[in-house]
C-alpha cells in the first residue's frame, strides 16, 4: 500500500512541475512584445539558479526590479522559445526573454550553499559559487548566458551568412549594492 501512495505522490510531483515548467517569468518590467528599437532578446541556458534584475549595476537584496530566469528544478523540463537565432553548440535547455534595452542589466548565477550530516553524523558543506555580471544590451540585439565555471558568460548572436555565431560582449563583475548606492530610474511596466 505505501509503494502505490508514493508512485501516487511522484506522479503529481511530476504533473506538477510539467505544468509550472512552461510558466512565464513573474516580472512586470518584461515587454510584452519585442521592439527591436527598444528591447533586446535574452537567452538563459539551463544550468545553476540565474536571477536577473534589471536597472541595476549592483545586487540588490531588495530584488526590486528582478525575476528567477531559470529554476534548474522547473525550467529544464520546457524550453521557453520566442524565436532567436541559435548557435551550433551543446547546450539544449533553455529559456528566452524579451527584455528592455539600453539599461544596467544585472545577470547573477549560483548555485551550492547547503549542508547535510552524512552517515556518520559529520555535516558536509557545499559552499555557494557563482558570479555576478553587469552590462547594457543594446536594442535590437539577440545575446544568450550560461554559467562555465567559474564565470557568468554573456555572448552576442550574430548571424553570418546564414551561420549564427557568437561573439564576447563586454561586462563588469558586480557586487553586493551598499547602503544608499541603489540609484534607479522607475521602469515602465511591460
Amino acid at each position: 500500500m505505501k509503494n502505490g501512495q508514493g508512485m501516487k505522490r511522484a506522479m503529481v510531483i511530476i504533473g506538477l512541475a510539467v505544468l509550472v515548467s512552461g510558466c512565464a517569468p513573474n516580472s512586470l518590467y518584461l515587454p510584452k512584445e519585442y521592439d527591436p528599437t527598444a528591447s533586446a532578446r535574452l537567452r538563459v541556458y539551463f544550468g545553476p539558479a540565474t536571477r536577473i534584475t534589471l536597472n541595476h549595476t549592483c545586487l540588490d537584496s531588495s530584488r526590486s526590479y528582478s525575476f528567477e530566469a531559470n529554476d534548474p528544478m522547473v525550467r529544464g523540463f520546457s524550453n521557453t522559445v520566442i524565436g532567436m537565432p541559435m548557435p551550433n553548440i551543446d547546450e539544449k535547455y533553455y529559456s528566452e526573454y524579451v527584455v528592455m534595452a539600453g539599461i544596467p542589466i544585472n545577470i547573477h548565477s549560483r548555485g551550492g550553499g547547503w549542508s547535510h550530516p552524512n552517515a556518520i553524523g559529520m555535516s558536509i558543506y557545499w559552499p555557494e559559487f557563482g558570479q555576478s555580471i553587469t552590462a547594457v544590451l543594446e536594442p535590437g540585439k539577440d545575446y544568450e548566458t550560461l554559467y562555465q565555471h567559474p564565470n557568468t558568460v554573456l555572448r552576442e548572436l550574430v548571424v553570418v551568412d546564414g551561420v549564427v555565431r557568437t561573439k564576447p560582449v563586454a561586462v563588469k563583475k558586480s557586487e553586493v549594492c551598499k547602503k544608499g548606492e541603489i540609484e534607479r530610474i522607475p521602469l515602465p511596466m511591460g
